[in-house]
Formats: structure tokens, C-alpha cells, sequence
């Protein structure tokens, strides 16, 4: 049979020579050997075939199944395609520098593996550097994409098989180790350089330095396989700025260690913080920032275990790019304050993070420091429920004015948008809480209703859990009060737009000295909308024995219809239930409950009280609904109308007397002394006037004052009032003494002969004060004598 040969010779850079035939019946290749390199010619495993390897030495040629090439040698094969039949291993000694992969043209069809055996000195360690290719840790099982696997065994341990292409980019080895690379036949050696230096003695059996890429990842990694007593592996994690880690256990088995306290554990350590440890079967480290090492250590093994039994951890480790916030700080411990933090939506990619442990629901208290880091987290993703006790043991340390109920959470930077607040107000023992709205008064809310509003009041008894009620602002109950020194109301808000509503009071509240009934509502019913009242705990039943009253206040020109929309009445043993109507003003009692009376609806013309009261032993549920309308009273309005118009009447007949006597006032002569030349005292209510003034003379005066006569002589302005002073108290004086000033005069008619005009004030100043139309006596027109005569005679009256 003739036999086709192909012979092919190559010289890469001096070191060998190749040649790949094609044959039908069999193959020879010429193989060139690096110094210092072995090929190790192996049938494969799996393989049963005849085919067989010959080497030509001189005239002889010896075949067998696998041999060992140190130097240049001439290969013959038994058959046409030997690589199907044979592997091939390329395998270097005592590695201590760089390793640069050298191709076989001759083997590339064959599956090969490149070998090297790293050997550093015993005090010093070996550092295998990837960074060129990189690799990806896989299970022993999986095989990577370009055909490329690299192993590595420490200690005749195997650590690992990798691809490349991953983010491993440093290994350290301690004492003798191997780095393989297996190539499928038909691939191009990938002839990437691995670093290779000495580094400082280690005490793990291998160190992986990961350097994770700038963006969201997620990686493999596994324990060596049959992991050695009492040793230890490491991994050095390089974590890019703004981006957390997640770690996961995905699988693993422990051993049966001598100390049950040593069980293998994960080992976590953060630049800067004490090193955490962690339990298999516990969750792992979660969001965390900036790189970490995590060490894996086996424990001294109980017996002889089968491999299965034996320490192997799969974990994986995921990068992810977050947008982080943190709240670190005390919440005021006198305040007695718990916030708790919860996520809306448990699979939102929002990550709430209290210290070092993630949850979806966080709680802070008063009186703990706590840092409150969330990743990712909008703020419509994140409630926040805020718990307030406010305490008051003794009387005399309770607020005697109303306070107002409020939770400034916008000074927290704890995340997230505010959505329930419960106050817990704690009074003295037997007292009553008083609460008022500071921003208008309130609408009672029945749970079938909607609240149209942001803010919803819910007002509920401590000890009990029985509800009062649920209110809405802009309503007409202006109080409610209490008898209970432990309530708790319940704000819940409704809508999220009014990020500064937590700072406006929402109630003032004030413990005051207990009340007789249980509830007292103060309602003031306006005319625009009716005004909705229901018994406490509606749609459920009052309380057995408990009492409920409302104070309705009416301005004076309204009257109010009481309806009674939905009343259930429980059966009672002995006194039966009560619904009273009483008049403030009058105290009419307008209406009284009988037993089985059908229940009326009212007129009620003024103010009144509303007092419901339920028995003592109910069967059944006691409940009533009630609705107020105004309506005007004209009555009352026309009352109002005139009551307003005689105000107005009084005021202006007052005003028009007062003016009158001012003015008649005005008009009055005002009282002067008498001058008498001749000195006779005489009465003019019984002598009369001398009959030579009877007659009618424009100059006759009924008095003259004689400091008004003789004030021109005084020099000055002074002069004159000392004189007049004077004048005056030697005045009263004569008066006190006369005989005649206790005298009654009788009034003296005015006569015929008398002339009114004598009584004038404008003559007394034009004749005595010498002033004419303005003009003064000191002015340059003379007087006769005759008219002197006649004002000298004229004194007299």
C-alpha cells in the first residue's frame, strides 16, 4: 500500500521545528523541544484504539502508547489522526518569572495543556498577575468559551479552574503550586504574559485579589475542593467608588469539626472597622461600601470524611451602583419617640440599611444612636410611622394651658414621606384630656364616609383600644373632652403634597380635673352645612353605663332641627337607655326618652344640651346618629331689629339734649359782683328798683364786676390776675358774712319798665370794658362830659 507523506519544517526563533502530514494510514511530525520544557504524549483516557506513537531512534523505531519528549525528536503515528487519539502536555519546572505561552504548530490540532510548576523559596510566596487577561472562576465541571481553562493547584490542592476575561487579577500561592492551561485542539494558543514575582510568605493556602468592574456585576466564586484541615483561603475584593456589594451563600457543606465552637465561618473585614463574622446559615453582608476581604477558614476535622463531606462554600458577590443617603443621630430621649421607616413595596430596589443589618422595615427609638443609610430609595418608596408618648404623671407637672401636638420631622434626615403620627398622652390619675384644633374646628368623620380632606383624626381610649371616633378639620366641634388619663390619637395623612404639615399642630391638648360624663363635644352647628354627631365608637355599640353629652351653641337669631337619621336600641335589665334635649338658657327640658317611645325628631328655638346615656347591662348594641340643621328665627330677628333701632333713638334723644343744654349753657350770664356807690343795701325782690331807672335807658346794667372798671390802671397782664384774685376772695368773703346770703329771694318777674337788652353780656363788654364795635377806650375819640356823667351815674342797678 503506497504511503502518501507531507512533510512540513519550521524554525520559531531558533527553539524548534514542526511538521504536521496528512496521511491516510499514519502521521509524522518532527518535534523541536525548548530547553527546560517536557512533552508528555498521552492516549486519551476515554480512548480504545490501536494507534500508536514511534520514535526513531537511528535505525529502529520503538511505538508505544505514550511517550516523553525532552529533546527534538521525529514522532511517527500509527494512524492518519492522531489527535483524536493522544493529548498532549507541554509542562516547564521551577517557574519563579514571568510565564510567556509558546506554541507547538506540530500539537495545534491536538487537545494540549500547558504545565508550570511554580516552586518559590521556602520564606517567600509567589504573585501570579492576570492583569493582562484576567480570570473567571468556575465550577469543576463547566468549561469556558474560547476553549481556554486554567487550574490551579497549591499543594497538590486544587483552588480552582478559570476562564479568562474575568476580574481575578492577582493569585498568591504559598510552597509549591501548578498553573495549568488546557486548549481544545483546532484553538490558537492565547499568548497573554502572566506575571510572575516574589512576594512576602503567606499563612492561606491562596490569596484571590478581585478587582470588580465600574459597572453592576455579578460573580462565582468557590472554596478549594477538598478544602485541608485547618486551612485557610482568602479573597482581597477592590469595590468601585459609589458602588455596594451584596454577598449570597449559594450552597455549601460544613464538616464535623473536634470543637463545635470552631465551625468553618465567614469572615468579613472593612478597612477602618472591626472584623465581622458570619454563620453560613445566616444572611450575608448586604449593600455594603468600599472594599473588604473575606477569609474562609476549615476546621481540624473529627475522623476521616468522605469529600462530600468536606468543607465547600459557593458564594457569590454582586456590584451595584446606588445613589446612597445616610441619617446618623439620637432621637431626643425626653420626647419618648420610635420612628419606624418601612418600605411600600418589598421588591422596590430601595434598600433600607440600619447600622450594618438590611430590612424592609426600620425602627428608631429615643435614647439609641443610629445610623439609617438608604440606597436608591425615592421618596413616595419609604413610610413614615412616627409613635410620641407624652407623660404626665403628678398634676403639677402638666401644661395648665392647651399644647399643641406637633412632630417637626423635616429637622430628621431620616427618608422617606410622613403618613401615620400617634401621640400617646398620658395624664394624672383620674383627670380628663381636653382637646381643641388650633386651625378650626372639627368635623366628626363615620368610617363609611370620606374625609375629603389631607389630615384624617382618629381618637382612641389606651387601655380599651375602643375608638372615640374619626374627625376631619373644618367641621363645627370646637372641643372635645374626656374622661380618660390615657387616649391616643391617630393622625394619618392622607396625601403627600404638604411637606411641612407635620409642623403645623395638628390638636392642643390639656389634662384638666375629671368630668362628670364620659364624652362632652362642644359643637357650634354653622347655616351652610348640616352638622353630623354620632355616639362614640360608631357603628359599634356605646359602652354599658357610659354617657356621652353635646353642647350645641346657636347664635341668637338661629333655631336648629335635631334629627335622629339611625338609632339602635339594645334591651335593657333594669333602667333603660336615655336621650334627653334641655334648653342652656331655660333649662327646658325639651325631650326625654321612654322606654320602647318611638324616638322624635325636634324644633329646638335656642342652645341646648344633648345628653345620651346607655344602661348598664345591654343586649345589644345602644348607637345613635344625629343630625343638626339651622334655620333663621324671625321672631328673634325682628327683636334684634328693634331692640337695635331703640338703641339708635336713645342714643340720639341723649345726644340731643346734651346739645341743647350746652348750648343754653353757652347763653347764660355768667354770675358778677354788684358796684353800689352810695352804699345802701337793699333786697331787689322786696324794695324793688328806684323809680329814677325805672325808665327805659340802653346804659341801665344789671351788674358790674369792678375788676373789669378799674383792670386798666394794673400795668401788666401779671397785675391784673393777682388783682382779680384778690378781688375775688375778698368777694366770697363779704358773701360768707352778709346777712342776706342766707336769705331765700323769691324770683323777681321782670317789669315793664325793664329792658331785657340791660341783661346783655354784649352791652356790659362794649359800656364798662370801653370796647365799641372792636375798638377799646384807650382809642383817640373823646368823651363829653355828659356821657361821662351818665356812666358814672349808671352804676348802680
Amino acid at each position: 500500500m503506497p504511503i502518501w507523506r507531507f512533510t512540513c519544517f519550521s524554525l520559531f526563533f531558533g527553539f524548534f521545528l514542526s511538521s504536521v502530514p496528512e496521511l491516510t494510514g499514519s502521521a509524522e511530525l518532527n518535534i523541536a523541544v525548548e530547553l527546560g520544557t517536557i512533552i508528555r504524549i498521552n492516549t486519551s483516557a476515554h480512548t480504545n484504539t490501536k494507534c500508536k506513537v514511534c520514535i526513531r531512534q537511528d535505525t529502529q523505531q520503538l511505538c508505544q502508547s505514550s511517550v516523553v519528549l525532552r529533546s527534538d525528536t521525529l514522532l511517527d503515528f500509527s494512524c492518519s489522526q492522531p489527535e483524536n487519539v493522544f493529548t498532549v502536555q507541554i509542562i516547564r519546572d521551577n517557574v519563579m518569572y514571568n510565564i510567556e505561552p509558546k506554541e507547538y504548530n506540530a500539537f495545534q490540532k491536538f487537545n494540549r495543556t500547558f504545565i508550570w510548576n511554580l516552586k518559590p523559596p521556602a520564606t517567600k510566596s509567589l504573585h501570579l498577575n492576570f492583569s493582562s487577561t484576567g480570570l473567571l472562576q468556575i465550577q469543576p465541571t463547566d468549561s469556558c468559551p474560547d476553549k481556554h481553562v486554567y487550574m490551579l493547584a497549591v499543594e497538590n490542592v486544587s483552588v480552582g479552574r478559570f476562564c479568562p476575561n474575568g476580574t481575578i487579577r492577582q493569585v498568591d500561592v504559598r510552597n509549591a503550586g501548578k498553573l495549568s492551561l488546557e486548549v481544545s485542539g483546532g484553538r490558537a494558543l492565547d499568548k497573554k504574559v502572566i506575571g510572575v514575582s516574589l512576594g512576602r510568605l503567606i499563612n492561606s493556602l491562596a490569596n484571590f485579589h478581585v478587582v470588580l468592574p465600574e459597572k453592576s456585576s455579578t460573580q462565582d466564586f468557590f472554596t478549594p475542593i477538598a478544602f485541608p484541615e485547618n486551612a485557610e483561603t482568602m479573597w482581597y475584593f477592590t469595590v468601585p467608588h459609589a458602588y455596594y456589594t451584596d454577598v449570597r451563600i449559594l450552597s455549601y457543606t460544613v464538616p464535623t469539626c473536634l470543637q463545635p465552637e470552631n465551625i468553618p465561618t465567614m469572615k468579613y473585614t472593612w478597612q477602618g472597622k472591626e472584623p465581622l463574622v458570619k454563620l453560613m446559615n445566616v444572611s450575608q453582608p448586604s449593600v455594603e461600601p468600599g472594599n473588604f476581604n473575606l477569609a474562609i477558614k476549615n476546621c481540624n476535622i473529627s475522623g476521616p470524611q468522605p469529600p462530600s463531606q468536606g468543607l465547600m462554600v459557593h458564594f457569590q458577590i454582586s456590584a451595584i451602583k446606588r445613589s446612597k443617603g445616610q441619617c446618623e443621630g439620637d432621637l431626643p430621649e425626653k420626647q419618648v419617640l420610635q420612628i419606624r421607616v418601612n418600605k411600600k413595596d418589598p421588591k422596590s430596589t430601595c434598600v433600607l440599611k440600619l447600622d450594618s443589618l438590611i430590612m424592609d422595615t426600620v425602627t428608631v427609638a429615643s435614647g439609641n444612636h443610629f445610623v439609617l443609610n438608604s440606597f436608591d430609595c425615592n421618596k413616595d418608596e419609604i413610610e413614615l410611622t412616627v409613635n410620641q408618648t407624652i407623660e404626665c404623671k403628678e398634676w403639677r407637672d402638666c401644661a395648665s394651658t392647651p399644647f399643641p401636638l406637633t412632630f417637626n420631622y423635616e429637622q430628621q434626615c431620616i427618608p422617606g414621606v410622613l403618613k401615620t403620627i400617634i401621640w400617646h398622652l398620658h395624664g394624672p390619675q383620674n383627670s380628663a384630656v381636653k382637646l381643641q384644633s388650633p386651625a378650626g374646628d372639627l368635623r366628626y368623620c363615620p368610617p363609611e364616609d370620606k374625609c375629603n380632606s389631607i389630615i384624617l383624626l382618629n381618637v382612641s381610649h389606651v387601655n380599651s383600644g375602643i375608638t372615640l371616633g374619626q374627625f376631619c378639620p373644618k367641621g363645627t366641634i370646637q372641643k372635645i373632652q374626656i374622661r380618660e388619663s390615657k387616649i391616643a390619637i391617630t393622625a394619618s395623612v392622607m396625601s403627600f403634597n404638604d411637606r411641612n404639615l407635620a409642623t403645623k399642630p395638628f390638636l392642643t391638648y390639656s389634662f384638666t380635673q375629671d368630668i362628670s360624663e364620659h364624652y362632652i363635644f362642644t359643637v357650634a352647628p354653622k347655616m351652610d352645612n348640616p352638622t353630623m354627631l354620632a355616639t362614640p365608637a360608631w357603628p359599634s355599640g356605646m359602652k354599658a353605663s357610659s354617657t356621652v353629652s353635646w353642647i350645641v351653641n346657636l347664635e341668637p337669631q338661629f333655631k336648629s332641627n335635631l334629627k335622629f337619621r339611625n338609632v339602635s336600641q339594645p334591651k335593657c335589665k333594669e333602667v333603660h337607655t336615655n336621650i334627653a334635649v334641655q334648653t342652656i338658657r331655660s333649662q327646658t327640658t325639651l325631650y326625654s326618652t321612654k322606654k320602647d317611645e318611638k324616638i322624635k325628631d325636634l324644633l329646638v328655638p335656642e342652645s341646648f344640651y344633648l345628653n345620651v346615656t346607655n344602661c348598664k347591662s345591654p343586649t345589644g348594641a345602644f348607637r345613635a346618629m344625629m343630625e343638626i340643621t339651622l334655620q333663621n328665627s324671625t321672631n328673634k330677628l325682628l327683636g334684634i331689629i328693634l331692640s337695635i333701632v331703640g338703641v339708635v333713638l336713645v342714643i340720639v334723644t341723649a345726644v340731643g339734649i346734651c346739645f341743647f343744654l350746652r348750648k343754653k349753657k353757652r347763653n347764660k350770664a355768667p354770675p358778677v359782683s354788684v358796684y353800689n356807690p352810695s352804699e345802701h343795701a337793699f333786697l331787689p325782690g322786696l324794695h324793688g328798683i328806684p323809680k329814677a331807672q325805672e325808665e327805659e335807658d340802653p346804659h341801665t346794667y344789671v351788674c358790674i364786676d369792678e375788676t373789669l372798671i378799674y383792670s386798666h390802671l394794673l400795668k401788666d397782664d401779671a397785675e391784673k390776675e393777682e388783682y382779680k384774685e384778690a378781688t375775688a376772695d375778698e368777694s366770697d368773703l363779704k358773701l360768707d358774712y352778709s346777712p342776706l346770703n342766707n336769705l331765700a329771694l323769691p324770683e323777681r318777674p321782670v317789669r315793664k319798665s325793664e329792658n331785657l337788652v340791660t341783661k346783655s353780656n354784649a352791652l356790659i363788654d362794649n359800656e364798662l370794658y370801653g370796647y365799641v364795635q372792636g375798638q377799646s377806650t384807650a382809642s383817640d375819640t373823646p368823651k363829653t362830659s355828659e356821657e361821662e356823667g351818665n356812666y358814672e351815674t349808671r352804676l348802680c342797678v
